[in-house]
């Protein structure tokens, strides 16, 4: 369960949190633990874009080749891997460091409003623990991003997005960047063991970008499913493309559509082979006409 005042997973025998030293009341969003992981995971599931799972397929295989031919490296990792969880520890403190001191945690105490989105969608996706989630000034760039160090996952949000967002009242746009990012902690994508399975992978030319789309298109899937509406999955990522507080809401979802029609095939081509997120074009038609909601209180 979940502590109500950080929202931290804490242990059901336990009467403190250890994260905040508040008594351990559970918080009501997380009292729906009923609701089985199993289910969680299948949500999950049902939005991967297939194109992540062919080249995961791929890479895994890939990947496994490479490190049995590769063996002596695996008996040298026993020897490595201590420096490098170390390594990922110093990392993720001096990332703290900077995160504590520069920018500002959401909490119960500390926009509320987003925080309640973070703790149900957290709660629907099955997470084991919330991550943590800051909020931070990156003057003037609009952008959100997901990461993981060791254990703690986090999610940070450039303070002009959250500003473009809010400007017109839309939260349900905001809901679907944060489901978007937790998406990504969800469908495993920042998981250390995915990157060092698929890390021979990548001196394949143009893997690594071709799976980075698959996984932005799945993790759209999963906040499409989160914040309950295409079209404002769509607005949001309008809202990215275009950056601006006045124009954004009156952008025409059509003609920002056809725009995609008038791009030449090959270099078009060329433009994805090195780009690790698809045209934002391609990403609202496939919002719009391809992502499949098959899971019980999903959209049409």
């Amino acid at each position: 369960m979940f502590c109500a005042s950080c929202g931290s997973a804490i242990n059901s025998g336990d009467k403190y949190c250890a994260s905040c030293g508040k008594e351990a009341t559970q918080s009501p969003i997380a009292k729906k633990t009923s609701e089985s992981r199993v289910s969680a995971n299948t949500v999950v599931s049902d939005l991967r874009h297939p194109k992540e799972e062919v080249y995961f397929t791929l890479g895994a295989i890939i990947g496994a080749i490479g490190w049995l031919a590769l063996f002596w490296i695996v008996l040298l990792f026993i020897w490595i891997a201590l420096p490098v969880f170390i390594g990922l520890w110093v990392t993720e403190q001096f990332f703290r460091a900077r995160f504590l001191g520069e920018a500002v945690r959401v909490g119960p105490d500390q926009y509320p409003e987003i925080h309640e989105i973070i703790l149900n969608q957290s709660q629907r996706l099955g997470l084991a623990a919330v991550p943590d989630i800051f909020v931070v000034n990156q003057n003037g760039l609009i952008n959100a991003l997901a990461l993981k160090f060791l254990r703690t996952k986090y999610v940070i949000l450039f303070s002009d997005l959250v500003d473009v967002m809010l400007a017109h009242d839309s939260t349900k746009e905001l809901s679907f960047v944060i489901g978007h990012e937790l998406g990504h902690h969800a469908a495993g994508h920042t998981a250390l063991w995915k990157e060092l399975l698929l890390r021979p992978t990548m001196i394949l030319p143009f893997f690594g970008p071709a799976y980075s789309r698959a996984c932005e298109l799945t993790a759209d899937r999963i906040g499409t499913y989160l914040c309950g509406d295409k079209e404002t999955a769509c607005r949001s990522l309008i809202t990215l493309a275009c950056g601006s507080r006045v124009l954004s809401p009156r952008t025409n979802l059509a003609a920002f559509e056809d725009q995609e029609k008038h791009l030449s095939p090959l270099f078009a081509f060329l433009h994805d082979l090195y780009s690790t997120h698809p045209r934002t074009t391609k990403r609202v038609i496939e919002v719009r006409e391809g992502t499949p909601i098959k899971t019980t209180g999903g959209i049409a």
